[in-house]
């Protein structure tokens, strides 16, 4: 285990703990554009991410999503040359819109990028107290124990999961390419955070996931979660995922190849 995994927890947990606090008072609510708003626990939760990681790595730099464009732009910039910085990609709160109407359904998600990938990723449940993490090699666990995604092969026993992007075109697409899995699958769902959708499938609760919009700090950590746990994450091509894909497919591995079939 390397020395940020630790402060890593440590830092999402405390987060998770602003957001916990927060959930039933008055909301500060701010629109970022259509379908995207931001609250102060946002805010509140991406401060003390910052802090307890700059506390222990002072050198460590951060792309979040309530940074602006330009800030982001410099630090990928830097983040893909040789000198290995440490590079933390975080969504402070994923399920904003769930936060809002108090649906208890959001997380904090934190993943370090370096040497060009995502080597660790944690994702924190307040409400439930479950806490999702990974490093590159040594598997998944939830709090603390091992976890793999499940072992369902036939598609027509699968209960995939799926989020709803903000633009329009993406979820027409989602919808057409839905509609047409709901006529196989088991059940779909949609939960509302796309980082606690992917523990899900890596935890084997759900057997397969979609997005077709997300960003980094979406899926940065939470991908690396599926991949330790045995499952497979791609673009809808078929091809290698990285932070920068936008669109994703993710499974259990054995129903990946019936997934992606359904995009051609």
């Amino acid at each position: 285990m390397t020395l940020r995994l630790p402060i890593a927890i440590r830092a999402a947990r405390a987060a998770g703990k602003v957001l916990q606090d927060k959930f039933a008072g008055t909301r500060e609510i701010h629109s970022k554009g259509k379908r995207d708003i931001v609250t102060d626990a946002d805010y509140a939760a991406d401060h003390t991410l910052r802090a307890i990681i700059h506390a222990r790595f002072p050198h460590d730099q951060f792309i979040s999503e309530e940074d602006d464009a330009t800030t982001r732009k410099a630090l990928w910039a830097r983040a893909r040359t040789p000198d290995e910085l440490a590079l933390w990609i975080m969504d402070p709160l994923d399920g904003t819109t769930n936060y809002v109407h108090r649906l208890p359904v959001f997380s904090v998600s934190l993943a370090l990028f370096q040497a060009n990938a995502v080597q660790i990723g944690v994702v924190y449940d307040p409400i439930r107290e479950e806490l999702f993490a990974a490093e590159r090699g040594g598997g998944a666990h939830l709090n603390g124990k091992p976890i793999r995604v499940s072992a369902t092969r036939v598609f027509d026993d699968a209960v995939i999961g799926v989020e709803w992007a903000r633009k329009q075109k993406s979820r027409e697409h989602t919808s057409s390419i839905l509609r047409r899995m709901l006529a196989r699958v088991m059940t779909a769902r949609a939960f509302g955070s796309a980082a606690l959708s992917l523990c899900y499938l890596a935890t084997g609760r759900l057997d397969g996931y979609l997005h077709l919009s997300l960003s980094p700090w979406d899926v940065a950590a939470a991908a690396l979660i599926v991949e330790e746990a045995g499952g497979r994450v791609t673009t809808p091509a078929g091809r290698a995922w990285d932070v920068h894909a936008q669109a994703y497919v993710a499974s259990n591995g054995h129903l990946h190849a019936q997934m992606l079939r359904f995009f051609r």
